[in-house]
């Protein structure tokens, strides 16, 4: 994806294979190969906003995760002038000057994503998805995540794994 790329339920709608109910989606943008503690990486990475993350809940997926900075576009965080924000001023005028438009009138909700998605759907999310995201890029996988135990926590650093299911018929049920 372009810097500032936005993943819209079109681009959901029209993946594959063809995302379903119960699945754990992962984004792949291509922005793992990007990864670095860096304004190019975290301020100007593609990301989904409220429509995107409807649809997912919508679907009934059971997780998601992105190979970008967050379970929110950027433009959509505390960068610009969205909850604590300014904290990178200086991308309201760039966004401006791409676009035509103040970043608000695109964005104009904080974190949209996060609660559409956690606090409506109850569907966690993983950040920054990296590692070998490309030789699984439309297969269907077997993903399992396995998080820090963190009593009273709300975000950890997680090992995301992917098996890849040779004849596609694996599906895993909860209770199994």
């Amino acid at each position: 994806m372009k810097k500032w790329g936005l993943i819209t339920p079109e681009a959901l709608e029209n993946a594959t294979p063809r995302i379903q109910e119960g699945d754990i989606v992962v984004i792949n943008t291509g922005y793992q190969h990007k990864w670095a503690d860096t304004d190019e990486y975290f301020a100007y990475g593609p990301g989904i906003y409220k429509p995107g993350a409807q649809w997912l809940v919508d679907k009934k997926v059971r997780m998601v995760a992105y190979a970008c900075q967050a379970n929110d576009h950027p433009i959509a965080t505390k960068l610009v002038n969205h909850g604590l924000g300014p904290t990178h001023p200086h991308l309201i005028e760039e966004y401006k000057a791409e676009y035509g438009h103040d970043p608000k009138e695109d964005f104009p909700e904080w974190e949209p994503a996060h609660k559409t998605l956690m606090v409506k759907g109850g569907i966690p999310g993983i950040e920054n998805a990296g590692g070998e995201l490309d030789a699984i890029t439309g297969k269907r996988c077997t993903f399992m995540a396995f998080p820090w135990r963190w009593p009273g926590g709300d975000g950890c650093v997680v090992r995301l794994l992917a098996i890849i299911d040779p004849d596609g018929t694996f599906r895993f049920e909860k209770g199994q």
